[in-house]
């Protein structure tokens, strides 16, 4: 037991839990967290930024890349309320994000008195964010409050999320020295379901596997149960690098359209499966096989046949097994090489214009790149045509969408992978939702690669404002700054690029530089690639 104050408390449950970058901005309800933030900095980065959403996207960079807690620090009110999009990303990312917010006085929580910060009722909104969340009434609650959320990361509910009032921050008592958080083992599937599963998978003409976050840890499984069953893999945004972009299963959205027009058993696998579903329906006849840690996911859409609520890498593990004592399919390796090929030739001839700045990417990038794709034209396509070597290489918002995320976001992932190049695709509109984080990168010595395609306009609806509805050209026109300059003022190294080939000389010259860097390129309308990503 120790004396000490609750903001005591929690710097030694970030250092207990291995917490060694912090994403923060202070304010009154957290002096007394920070006054115990000041003597942690021997051990513990403190990057504050200039706008709380700023934080909290860098906190869902560092988690999305490493797969470890992105843990970030705000006030309660409005700072809270600037963190809200990021949390609602993490949420939808599964993100393990823990957000520290401030509260008001416990003694005037729900009083309604107009306290500084006061919202009617910020704990339902902490508590509709996030998969799990506490709040601190006294200072002894903090070690177990602090305990249970980095368990839960543990185990994968993500976000998470503790309150702490500030006279609970202040307030001291005796209490015990933190310990780090130990999850719950995973859950092994039932072997029943295994063999029902692994029998159905066997019988099957044509398979389809379709895989999302779920299944990072599952790789190497899932290239066994693959290849033996020769059943092209589908990724979708988070599963991503799951099955290498490169091998000859690992198939996109168009691919995967075509393939589940003759697909007999569907295997899904750490996945909301929800496009899939939603847009192409499920057949008559087709089997669906769903493995997910969270049940809920079994009952949305029509149930499947076989439902195996367990850790998906365990699971995957046991069906290739299971499935091995088998003979191996070798059948369909041409017809899938033959769709990948015409799939690879329509994004080539149909989506020249972003292919070129995607082929850029990848000839100048390594591999162990970092690449935070925001919802521009870039980006997009990058989602569905670069190519991906290993899972949380690629990182996008998921289904929120989360349009401005990607620069923060990206400083976040770079802080956290120092030794990587990290590069955000931005939109001319996205961008500047985030772009004033340039003055925390150049602060922080944070050496992330912005990049800016500029068209004037928030493109996508622009396009299909003039394609799609006669014309009718409203609110999509921006004025923008001078980039580079823009840049520049910060202390940021800058410079335009016209074209792909200047691009990729530009990313080059980037990836030389000691500091940030931003790219601006300038652009013009792209020809839509929605039928190829989202058929």
């Amino acid at each position: 037991m120790r004396h000490m104050t609750g903001g005591e408390a929690v710097v030694d449950a970030l250092k207990a839990n291995g917490v060694e970058t912090l994403y923060a901005i202070p304010g009154i309800q957290l002096d007394h967290l920070f006054n115990a933030l000041y003597g942690a900095q021997n051990w513990l980065t403190i990057v504050n930024a200039r706008h709380e959403q700023g934080v909290a996207y860098m906190a869902l960079g560092h988690a999305q890349s490493t797969g470890e807690p992105g843990v970030y620090v705000c006030v309660p009110g409005p700072g809270f309320l600037n963190t809200a999009a990021a949390l609602a990303t993490a949420y939808a990312v599964r993100a393990p994000v823990l957000a520290l917010i401030g509260q008001i006085a416990s003694t005037a929580i729900g009083v309604g008195g107009g306290e500084l910060h006061e919202l009617p009722d910020q704990t339902a909104m902490v508590k509709g964010l996030t998969r799990w969340s506490g709040i601190a009434r006294t200072p002894e609650e903090i070690p177990a409050l602090m305990e249970t959320a980095f368990a839960k990361l543990k185990a994968g509910i993500a976000p998470v999320a503790v309150e702490l009032p500030a006279d609970v921050l202040l307030a001291a008592a005796e209490l015990p020295a933190a310990r780090a958080a130990v999850a719950a083992p995973p859950r092994a599937p039932i072997a029943h379901a295994v063999t029902r599963a692994a029998a159905l998978l066997a019988q099957a003409k044509a398979p389809l596997i379709f895989v999302g976050s779920g299944a990072y840890g599952g790789e190497a499984a899932l290239l066994r149960l693959a290849e033996h069953l020769e059943a092209p893999v589908v990724a979708h945004l988070q599963g991503r690098g799951v099955l290498p972009s490169t091998h000859k299963l690992a198939v996109g959205f168009a691919e995967g359209q075509r393939l589940w027009a003759e697909a007999d058993v569907v295997l899904a696998v750490g996945t909301r499966f929800h496009e899939a579903r939603r847009n192409w329906g499920e057949r008559a006849g087709m089997r669906v096989i769903r493995v997910d840690i969270d049940p809920a996911q079994f009952s949305r859409g029509t149930p499947p046949e076989i439902a195996i609520e367990a850790d998906a890498p365990l699971t995957l593990v046991a069906l290739a097994e299971a499935v091995e004592a088998g003979p191996a399919k070798t059948d369909r390796a041409d017809a899938i090489a033959a769709l990948k090929a015409e799939i690879a030739a329509a994004f080539a001839t149909r989506l020249a214009p972003q292919m070129a700045y995607v082929r850029a990417l990848r000839e100048v990038l390594p591999a162990e790149a970092r690449i935070v794709a925001d919802y521009t034209q870039i980006g997009y396509v990058s989602t569905g045509a670069f190519d991906v070597a290993a899972p949380r290489l690629l990182l996008t918002p998921g289904y929120q969408g989360t349009l401005g995320f990607a620069y923060a976001t990206a400083l976040g992932a770079k802080s956290a992978n120092p030794e990587v190049p990290v590069v955000a695709l931005c939109g001319d509109g996205g961008f500047l939702f985030t772009g004033n984080e340039l003055a925390t990168a150049v602060q922080h010595g944070i050496k992330a690669i912005g990049v800016v395609f500029v068209d004037g306009a928030y493109g996508n609806v622009r396009r299909m404002q003039e394609d799609l509805y006669g014309g009718k050209v409203v609110a999509t026109g921006l004025t923008n700054p001078d980039f580079v300059r823009y840049a520049e003022s910060f202390g940021a190294k800058a410079r335009r690029a016209e074209g792909p080939e200047a691009f990729a000389d530009a990313l080059r010259w980037a990836m030389e530089q000691t500091g940030p860097t931003l790219i601006e390129v300038p652009v013009s309308k792209f020809p839509s690639p929605w039928d190829l990503l989202e058929p």
